[in-house]
């Protein structure tokens, strides 16, 4: 693709077929490496003879990794371009598959987590450089909206698929799945993928460099209040992600099939958002947008919550208030990384990055709390999240009066 094929795609706002298509792979690889294998973490327990808090640790180990990447690769992407770190780190990543699907015990299967996590943090750090490069305005949170619908029903198949896949074989294969679906993603990189940055800075990885570009993204209160709400909903999902496993499937006896069935459900509602987000972000703006996504979180795990109060604990209970959760959840992701990356285009790698690595490492906190707590009933899941919602709320304040000085509140069309 061409320079100014590019160049159009900015001024129009679309992206022809095959490019969205690979960024939809690249961009879903590291959520689906995350959750094909939860329904088989009572397995894995089970495989290693290990307790449950060591199994859904596993989890947060990868998460930490994944985070933790993105301070090298975005900085990275800003010298030399979006290719080269995207080419890298989805090696690493089938590394670490080969790893985990061969693992003799535990800790060789958490390197491999780990070496997954730090090749993976590529594809969600430069893929959001290489989006925020194609459009910017009003085009970036419809555009990440679109993504968002796309992405949900990718995301959603694999904790169906592992499901499946761990109650006709078994967790190894899972593994097996996905380190053959990085090969292919690596393959339709090596050959399919522009380089979108069209002007690299090769002194972006000086540390003096980098030192001036994060203390400017920490110091802009709309970007970390926008950064802010988006840790805080995927803390919520990664909470979900390391309780509902041993919660639904040991407690409540739900099969694996079933579980992945109940998370395509759930999946469900961030496609919800996504055609909601865009149809309505250009006429009531991002910010106003994120706040609908923050209620609807509020709205679910107080739900969730009541229900626990009230002594109630089967499927529906869970499930349903979360089904709500997630709708806003969507909404959140979608436009709070419109708002955050929206001033920061020259230095998108090293933006992407701190977004990234903030967002994950929430993820990864709260994943490893949830771990630690032998949860019997929806009720750590329900108070962690009501407590997270509220925190959102907060943030969200911070960022939207910045916004009123910094930022237009409607991101305008270009």
């Amino acid at each position: 693709m061409r320079s100014h094929n590019i160049q159009e795609i900015g001024r129009t706002g679309k992206v022809p077929g095959q490019l969205f298509l690979l960024l939809l792979m690249f961009a879903t690889l590291g959520q689906v490496t995350a959750d094909l294998y939860l329904p088989s973490l009572p397995a894995i327990a089970k495989t290693f003879e290990i307790s449950s808090s060591w199994s859904q640790l596993t989890l947060a180990i990868y998460f930490f990794g994944f985070g933790l990447s993105h301070l090298f690769y975005g900085p990275w992407s800003d010298a030399v371009g979006r290719r080269r770190p995207l080419l890298t780190g989805v090696g690493l990543s089938i590394l670490g598959s080969l790893i985990c699907c061969f693992s003799p015990n535990i800790v060789i299967f958490i390197l491999g987590r780990a070496l997954q996590g730090l090749g993976l943090g590529s594809c969600n750090s430069v893929g959001r450089s290489v989006i925020r490069d194609l459009v910017s305005g009003h085009y970036l949170s419809r555009l990440g909206g679109q993504m968002g619908m796309a992405s949900s029903f990718t995301i959603a198949i694999a904790p169906t698929l592992g499901g499946y896949i761990e109650h006709y074989a078994s967790w190894r294969f899972g593994f097996a799945f996905i380190l053959v679906y990085s090969a292919a993603v690596l393959l339709l990189l090596w050959r399919a993928l522009p380089e979108t940055h069209q002007s690299p800075n090769p002194e972006a990885i000086l540390p003096r460099i980098l030192l001036q570009n994060y203390r400017k993204l920490f110091c802009s209160r709309v970007f970390m209040g926008y950064v802010i709400c988006s840790g805080i909903a995927y803390s919520g999902v990664v909470a979900y992600m390391t309780s509902a496993p041993f919660l639904l499937q040991v407690t409540l006896g739900v099969s694996p099939i079933a579980f992945g069935w109940l998370a395509f459900l759930n999946a469900s509602g961030i496609f919800a958002s996504g055609l909601v987000n865009s149809r309505y972000v250009s006429r009531y703006g991002v910010a106003t947008m994120l706040l609908s996504g923050i209620c609807l979180m509020i709205l679910g795990s107080s739900v969730m919550l009541t229900l626990g109060l009230l002594g109630f604990l089967n499927v529906s209970v869970i499930v349903f208030p979360m089904l709500v959760f997630c709708i806003g959840v969507g909404l959140t992701f979608q436009n709070a990384s419109a708002g955050a990356l929206e001033s920061f285009g020259q230095i998108a790698g090293s933006a992407a990055a701190v977004y990234g690595l903030l967002q994950i490492l929430a993820g990864a906190l709260v994943g490893t709390v949830i771990s630690l707590l032998h949860e019997k009933t929806q009720m750590p899941l329900a108070v962690t999240q009501f407590s997270l919602a509220i925190l959102a709320t907060l943030a969200w304040r911070i960022g939207s009066r910045a916004s009123k000085r910094d930022l237009p509140l409607k991101v305008q069309e270009k």
